[in-house]
């Protein structure tokens, strides 16, 4: 048995099974015989099931959605930080993400936090794209779009691999430039 594992361990045990077993494998006795420590472990932590499930989305949120806005506000330019930012997505755990799009058919505190968790990607793309763009409207349409390709490689594709994605994203990534260089140009209002 382990001396000691961090709650961060059991997150990302959480994310592995997840990614290979979906939503039904994620159980207690699974993720501590994964982590190779004693269910009391667990309940030391979490105290129940939904105490670890509320700490994991919270978890999930911050690490894949938060830091990488912080990570790609780094950059100088916007053309960096779109390039960094897309870097950053294809490095998610889109196995992991598609399960839990699953599981938040039939857990109302999943369904709750994957709803924030895409409505807060949507804000933060549509922020990025803003200064370069004419209207609000328009960079939060190509937030969307952003988005709405994320979530349907990820349900497409099982594994997704790094081919697929820089296939779309590249595309993606392309599209993005040329409406920011037809906007700052004026061709585009």
């Amino acid at each position: 048995m382990r001396l000691s594992v961090t709650r961060d361990d059991y997150f990302n045990a959480a994310l592995e099974l997840l990614a290979s077993g979906g939503a039904a494998s994620l159980k207690i006795v699974p993720l501590c015989k994964s982590l190779n420590v004693t269910s009391g472990s667990f309940y030391g932590y979490f105290g129940s099931m939904d105490g670890f499930v509320t700490e994991f989305l919270v978890f999930w949120e911050q690490t894949q959605t938060e830091r990488i806005a912080e990570l790609s506000n780094v950059a100088d330019d916007l053309a960096a930080r779109v390039h960094l930012m897309k870097t950053l997505a294809a490095k998610l755990p889109h196995d992991a993400e598609a399960a839990i799009r699953g599981w938040a058919h039939t857990n109302p505190l999943v369904a709750q936090a994957q709803k924030a968790v895409d409505a807060r990607r949507v804000e933060i793309l549509t922020e990025l794209y803003r200064p370069a763009v004419a209207t609000r409207r328009h960079a939060e349409t190509l937030a969307i779009m952003g988005i709405t390709l994320l979530v349907g490689l990820q349900q497409w594709r099982s594994p997704v691999t790094r081919k697929d994605f820089n296939r779309v994203f590249n595309e993606y990534e392309q599209m993005v430039y040329r409406v920011i260089d037809q906007t700052s140009s004026g061709t585009l209002k």
